[in-house]
C-alpha cells in the first residue's frame, strides 16, 4: 500500500532541456562578474569551474557541500575575501527552467502525502523553494528535502530516511518517482521503497496508476 510519495526535481518536475546547465553557468558568471568589479567574467568562470572540480570530489562520498563553504572555496580561487551569495546562488530565478507539463496535474490529483527529495549543486534549498513557490507548485508538498541541508546526497541512505520520518510513513509505503536510474531509482529500492522511473516528461502520468 503507497502511503505518500516522493518526488524528485530536476529531469522529473522540471525539465533539464539541452543547454540549460549551459545557460544557468553562463548567467551565474555574470551576475558574479556584476558583483566583483574588476574581476573579469573569463577569470570568474574559471574559477568557478575550479571551485567545482573540488566540491565534486568531496560530493563524490555522497556527502554534499554547504553553499557557505561553496562560496569560501570560490573566493580563495578568486583570491578575494568574499564572494556574493546571492550572485552565486539565484541565477534560476533569473532563468527559470520549464516546468514538466503534467506536474502540476499529477501533484494535484494525489490522494496521499507528497515530499519532495532533491540533490542541489550550486542553488541550494532555500532558492528553489523560492522557484517552486513562484511557479505555484510549492503548496502541493508536506515537505521539501534538499541534500545541502540534509548533508548528503541521493542515493545516500540518510535523505531517504529522513523523509520518511518527515512523512511519518514506512519506507516501504512510500513511492519514489525520480528521472535517475542511480540515485534516484536504485537508492530508494536499496532502502524497500517503490519506484517510478521517469524516462519521458509523460511518465509523469503513470504515478496515479501506480499507487491506485
Amino acid at each position: 500500500m503507497v502511503q505518500a510519495v516522493t518526488f524528485d526535481l530536476w529531469g522529473t518536475l522540471i525539465l533539464d532541456e539541452d543547454g540549460y546547465n549551459e545557460k544557468i553557468s553562463t548567467k551565474r558568471d555574470e551576475l558574479l562578474s556584476a558583483e566583483l568589479h574588476g574581476i573579469s567574467q573569463a577569470r570568474i568562470s574559471e574559477a568557478v569551474t575550479q571551485s567545482w572540480n573540488s566540491i565534486q570530489k568531496i560530493r563524490a562520498t555522497l556527502k554534499d557541500v554547504p553553499t557557505t563553504e561553496q562560496i569560501s572555496l570560490l573566493a580563495e580561487f578568486l583570491d578575494v575575501d568574499i564572494c556574493p551569495e546571492k550572485a552565486y546562488t539565484e541565477a534560476v530565478l533569473h532563468s527559470p527552467p520549464p516546468v514538466n507539463p503534467y506536474a502540476r496535474d499529477v501533484l494535484a490529483g494525489l490522494p496521499v502525502k507528497i515530499g519532495l527529495i532533491s540533490n542541489t549543486g550550486r542553488t541550494p534549498g532555500s532558492v528553489l523553494r523560492t522557484l517552486l513557490s513562484t511557479m505555484d507548485m510549492l503548496h502541493y508538498f508536506q515537505f521539501t528535502l534538499f541534500s545541502n541541508e540534509v548533508g548528503y546526497l541521493k542515493p545516500h541512505p540518510a535523505i531517504f530516511t529522513e523523509a520518511s520520518r518527515r512523512l511519518q510513513v514506512p519506507l516501504s509505503e512510500i513511492l519514489h518517482v525520480g528521472d535517475d536510474p542511480i540515485t534516484d531509482i536504485e537508492g530508494a529500492r536499496a532502502m524497500g521503497m517503490k519506484t517510478l522511473h521517469i524516462v519521458q516528461p509523460s511518465d509523469l502520468k503513470k504515478v496515479a496508476e501506480v499507487i491506485s
